[in-house]
């Protein structure tokens, strides 16, 4: 089962995406940018969906471009979706793509519409691979 890490202070949204996706994925939600870094390193999640006006991103003069770089940077096959309002999705959107987000949806996404988005992220994500050296990997017959 695919795991998913959300970081979202929208009460209602961060509720409705839960409810949309925990019957398929196992959802972590972080409280803050620590506790969500710390989830990143301990549970190897295959997907982010970041609240891009997450408060404490804001107050502490931290730009979500600049935490999903931070993020890619460690974390390279992890797919990341913006959540941001309608009204910005054009413009900031396309930034946050630029940083490393794999895609923006809108806090008043509908359920169906995120499990599809996420399923069709998730499905066209690289697989992860894992290769073996000879001196490292002894094969018995």
């Amino acid at each position: 089962m695919h795991r998913i890490i959300m970081l979202n202070d929208d009460l209602e949204s961060q509720m409705r995406m839960y409810l949309a996706l925990c019957t398929r994925y196992r959802i972590e939600i972080a409280e803050n940018e620590i506790a969500l870094m710390r989830l990143l390193r301990r549970k190897r999640p295959q997907m982010l969906i970041l609240d891009t006006h997450h408060s404490r991103l804001s107050n502490n003069g931290k730009s979500a471009g600049k935490l999903i770089e931070k993020i890619k940077h460690k974390y390279n096959r992890l797919q990341i979706l913006a959540v941001l309002q309608a009204e910005e999705a054009l413009s900031y959107g396309e930034r946050l793509q630029q940083h490393g987000a794999n895609d923006c949806v809108d806090y008043l996404i509908e359920g169906s519409e995120l499990l599809q988005r996420v399923d069709q992220m998730l499905i066209s994500a690289p697989p992860i691979t894992v290769s073996f050296h000879d001196a490292d990997f002894e094969a018995q017959a």
